[in-house]
Parts: structure tokens; sequence; C-alpha cells
């Protein structure tokens, strides 16, 4: 059975996707693809600016604002669903106003068994509006707006802590435009403001949410450049009355804007092995060769600071909380001989298939003749297991095509096929295990009234062993622990005295063994390796003391 997805951010890495709507349980990776548009089940770009998102049950919701560009449209709050990170569903418009509305944010009361949304309501200069609905793609019914404290609020989110309570995190108008921020507690059933937990100046800037992570207190900020990208600062406190510290700049390697975004939201998928801190960013400006609405990067900490380095392409394991960098060394494509039904120029086959980073990935691309149909082949030199394509798509997109693949180049079998494909999109689609030397892409319609155009065309096997790069559930600190093989065993140190564990993963992710678990002393330390294992790669997992990890991977 073929497995198929449509244009959009997400795919299985491992195992192919559930259908739309499945309320599946994710066991394996998925991978998210920056610098591309989002699409939803029919083709059609997800709207979701300035939103939420949100994990009710075994679906996840993400929420937004509509029209954004429409300065007459920032009335209308959209909803999307999941099951797996792969598919996502329009549910449609759950909100509409008439006066503005945008920053929307949707929590769950366990109490009343209400889901209540909050918005920044009626322009820039707001009230704090709520409505609610008794499911969390319904329509949402609009209750009441109020002032707070006696004055206007720009921009504002909501958090909710371990304990049920929820929190508005808002920026204050009593002083001047944009001069202050607060937090404060809400009712218990979130309908009402309760009282205010802090108050501080900080003079131009807005976007501000909330995120907690090993009892420490995030509250994130951007700068007040309307849509323009910005730099992202963070303070932190163990008590969310404070005190809170000074700022500090959020380290985005080679970029001073968050990687030409705007900060949004921070979302925790946590699972058996950690908890991944996701930054969901909005880019409303798409600049150069960094397209796409949303830009989701893993957050990693040293210590208590955050870093966000860029990635293209990484791996996100929702049940278990692991995150990894994209092992570009799977695509069985790259580099192998290329050839193409024709080109446009310099735009040769082989340029689909050489090396690229996020830096220069535009640079080199495949285009076809403008006209019906065209085609687009890798010899991968030997015949060999697949079941994995990867397609990276220019403006001049395949509106209708295959994949296809082959022993010999003469015959054909289709493994995926779509009619909605789309401009600046990721098809990313696992299908069932098949023997190919040859795979191709058979584009039947255009998308526009020139050629198709392919930036990268990536061929991967993920049903058996392959490498991994590092797991990437926190990143090591100063004079952090380390591992290696010694005399049969295997040597690790602690810096510090600690309890340690010690957990040993297949090239799947897969838990297959514990080898330490307890109480160390500071210093080095032997443990025995037990237990037989198949031929392939191990990742040795060691975490110490408050989360620091180290990841050995070998080859036994």
């Amino acid at each position: 059975m073929v497995m198929s997805l449509l244009p959009g951010i997400f795919a299985t890495a491992q195992g192919g996707p559930a259908a739309a709507g499945d309320a599946a349980t994710l066991s394996g990776w998925v991978t998210i693809h920056n610098d591309f548009f989002w699409y939803d089940q029919t083709g059609t770009t997800i709207l979701t600016r300035a939103g939420c998102l949100r994990k009710f049950g075994n679906l996840f919701y993400w929420y937004g604002l509509l029209h954004w560009q429409d300065k007459n449209g920032w009335n209308d709050q959209t909803c999307y669903t999941s099951a797996d990170l792969v598919h996502w569903t329009y549910k449609g418009i759950v909100f509409h106003s008439t006066v503005g509305a945008n920053r929307m944010d949707v929590l769950y009361n366990e109490a009343t068994k209400k889901y209540v949304m909050f918005l920044k309501y009626g322009g820039n200069a707001a009230n704090l509006g709520i409505a609610t609905a008794s499911a969390p793609d319904a329509q949402f019914t609009f209750l009441n707006q109020v002032r707070v404290d006696s004055a206007d609020i720009g921009d504002m989110s909501m958090y909710q802590d371990d304990d049920g309570k929820a929190y508005l995190a808002y920026v204050w108008d009593q002083t001047g435009p944009n001069r202050q921020h607060g937090i404060y507690l809400l009712s218990a059933d979130y309908l009402t403001l309760d009282k205010r937990m802090y108050l501080w100046n900080i003079p131009s800037r807005e976007a501000p949410h909330i995120f907690k992570r090993n009892g420490l207190y995030y509250y994130g900020t951007s700068e007040t450049n309307g849509v323009k990208p910005s730099p992202t600062r963070y303070y932190t406190a163990a008590n969310l009355a404070g005190p809170w510290s000074a700022a500090t700049t959020l380290i985005t390697p080679g970029s001073s804007t968050t990687y030409e975004t705007q900060c949004d939201f921070v979302f925790p998928f946590s699972g058996t092995q950690g908890t991944c801190y996701m930054l969901e960013a909005d880019r409303w400006l798409p600049i150069g060769p960094k397209q796409g609405g949303y830009l989701w990067l893993p957050l990693e900490f040293n210590g208590t600071v955050p870093t966000l380095n860029y990635y293209q392409d990484w791996d996100l394991n929702v049940s278990t909380g692991a995150w990894r960098a994209f092992d570009y060394s799977r695509n069985l494509a790259s580099g192998k001989a290329a050839s193409a039904s024709s080109v446009s120029g310099a735009n040769v086959a082989a340029n689909a298939f050489d090396s690229k980073t996020y830096l220069n990935y535009t640079d080199t691309r495949w285009e076809s003749a403008a006209s019906d149909p065209q085609w687009l082949m890798v010899d991968l030199g030997a015949a060999m297991a697949v079941n994995r394509v990867i397609l990276k798509c220019d403006s001049n997109y395949a509106k209708a095509f295959q994949i296809q693949v082959s022993t010999n180049s003469s015959i054909w079998t289709d493994v995926y096929s779509t009619a909605i494909g789309a401009a600046y999109s990721v098809t990313d689609v696992s299908f069932t295990k098949t023997t190919a030397r040859y795979v191709r892409m058979y584009g039947t319609q255009r998308g526009t009234t020139n050629g198709y155009s392919l930036f990268d065309f990536m061929v991967l096997n993920d049903s058996g062993a392959t490498s991994i790069p590092e797991l990437k559930t926190i990143s090591p600190v100063s004079d952090a622990p380390s591992m290696k093989f010694h005399n049969g065993n295997l040597h690790y140190f602690i810096p510090f005295s600690a309890m340690v564990n010690i957990d040993i993963f297949d090239s799947r992710g897969r838990l297959v063994a514990n080898l330490v678990k307890g109480f160390r002393n500071s210093g080095g330390h032997d443990a025995a390796l037990s237990g037989k294992f198949m031929r392939g790669v191990y990742a040795y997992r060691l975490t110490a003391g408050n989360g620091t990890t180290v990841v050995l991977r070998v080859s036994p």
C-alpha cells in the first residue's frame, strides 16, 4: 500500500504516515522542513499568524490569524488539526470579529470543560477579548472584552502552569505604547482577571510568551518592529511573581533577527526521554532565499541559557521528546548520476542532487522546458531498498506528478501520485519498501507557465538501520561528562557527583538497554557491556544530575 503525503512541512522518517484525522500515537521520528510554505490536506496554504499550538487529547491544534496582509481582515481566527504532525486538516474559521483581533491563544479548563480563547481584541490598542467553545475546533462564542487595569494592551499570550492555573502575559500601555509588560493571574474558570502578579518596564518590546524548563520560567519578547524581523530576548525567574532577571538576547548564530522572523511561542514536546522546547516564529516578510511563513526550531540550552541554531531539516520524536539534526548521509541520491527529459539553461539535472545548506540551497536547481510532461531521474548505481523521497520545490512547481521507481529505467512503478502540488513546497513521502535502481519525478501538469523546477531530490531507505546523529535533548555544558570505550568496557567521566543514567538506543531511536542507573561520585567509572546486539549503529546516552546529556555513537 502506498503511503502518501500532501505538500507540507512534516513527514515520517520511520514507517508510513497516519491518515489525516487518525488519533494515532507517534512512535517514530518526523522531519520538520523550514524555509518552505506549509499546506493543508487540500494543498491550500496554512495561515496561522500570531497564533498558538496546543495538544488536546491525541490531536494537535494549530490556531492563528487568517488574513494578516489585508488591513481590513484582522478578524478571522483559523484552526488546523493533525494527529501525526504530518497531515494538517483545515477545520475552518473558529472565531470572527468585526473590530480586529489577533495574538490569540486557546486553553482548556478542566473544571468547566470549556475551551477558552483569548484575543488582543479591537486593534493595536486593545482590550482582552474572551470567547469559549465546547470543542477545540468548534465555533467560539464571544463572551466579553475587558480593559486590563483600566488601560489598553498590546501583544499578549497565555501560559498554563503545571497546576492548571492560567496567566496572561501582556504589553501594558498605561504609561504609553509598548513601555511596560505584565503577568496577570486569571480566575479559576479563566474568564476574568484575578490579580496582577508582576509589572515591569520593558520598553519597545512585544510578542510576549512564557514557558518553563526545569522549574525556571522564561519570558520572551521581540522588538516592536511591526511585522519586520527582530532579535528575541528572554527574562528568567523562579516564580512568576518575580523577581525577573535582566534581558538576555537569544543566541542565533549568523543572524541578528532570529533568522528573519518574529518570535511567537515555545511549545514543549515532552516524552519518555526528555523535552524538546521548540520555538515557533512568524516569518511575516520572506527575505531572500528564506521563504515560508513559519519557522520551527529546537532550543538548545547551555545550563539555563538558550541558543537557537538553524536547521533547514531536523527530526523530532514526539513520543520520546528527543530531537536530532537531519542526517544528510542518509540521502542515497546525493552526488549520483542524474538525467532529465529537458533542462533550461544552466539549471541541469545534477543540480537537484548536489550538496546544499540553508544558506545556499537556492543557488542551484533543475528546471525543465516549459511543456508537459517532463521528468527528472537519478541512477542510484545499483538496485537497493528505498521507501522515502523528499522533493523541495521552487516557485515553478509541479501541480500534478508521480514519483516512480524502476530496476531497469524502462518499466516504471508509481509509488506516489498527487494533483495538488504547490509552490515553494516540500513533498516528503514514505511508501512501502521496494527495490529500485532508478527513481524519478514524472510531472504531468505544471503549476505555472514556466517549466518544472526542483532545488532538491532526496531518496532514502528508512526501513532499516541508518546512521543517526546525536540525540540533542539537551546541549552539553562546559566540563561536561564524557564517554569512551576502554578495554572492552564503557568508560565514562562525570565532573560532579550526581544520579547517572546511561541508556542504549538503536538506529531508530528505540531504547534497547539500560546500562547504568544510580548515584555516582565525580570522576571516572567503568560500565561492563552486557547483552547481545544485532549488527548496526547504536547511541549511548549519558544523563547526569540536572539533565546534562552527552551521546556516543558506536558500531559494535
